[in-house]
């Protein structure tokens, strides 16, 4: 009796072991405030350039120093341009997420753009919630939850 198609290809995909696994991530990214906003006639110009830390709830992850830089136009009806970068981690090892802000006050997205060192190769999606601002020690915080999933490549 010959075997089936079906169990070639199960034997070949099950023979093919993956290269990274993927992998649930929820980090809190904190930063004091260093952001603008330009009020125009029908909608505001927003820039940030924000230094802080990440600390990983969940996931593969250590926590260190995270930088979140961006900027666009957000109408009042909601819709925007706002959009940027955040890179996590320091020296040879780093990955650099893409973010853009939500539309109509949904939840921000991003994805894994590039790596370095240990994430090279790196990839991965999710969305982002940043909340108001918190005090510590008389200093104004922002705290953004990241969640989402990540592949990240053995090397």
């Amino acid at each position: 009796m010959k075997p089936s198609v079906f169990y070639i290809a199960l034997a070949g995909f099950l023979g093919s072991g993956p290269v990274f696994a993927e992998d649930r991530i929820e980090l809190n990214t904190i930063y004091p405030l260093n952001q603008e906003y330009f009020q125009l006639s029908d909608s505001i110009y927003y820039m940030q350039d924000n230094r802080g830390y990440f600390e990983v709830v969940d996931g593969p992850l250590e926590e260190g120093p995270a930088r979140c830089v961006g900027g666009g136009f957000g109408a009042q009806n909601g819709e925007n341009s706002i959009q940027g970068v955040c890179v996590f981690g320091a020296g040879e090892d780093t990955f650099t997420m893409r973010w853009k802000a939500g539309e109509q006050g949904g939840a921000n997205t991003w994805s894994i753009v590039g790596g370095t060192g240990k994430f090279d190769g790196m990839t991965g999606e999710g969305i982002a919630t940043t909340g108001v601002e918190i005090m510590y020690k008389a200093m104004p915080l922002r705290q953004s939850h990241i969640v989402g999933m990540v592949n990240i490549p053995d090397h």
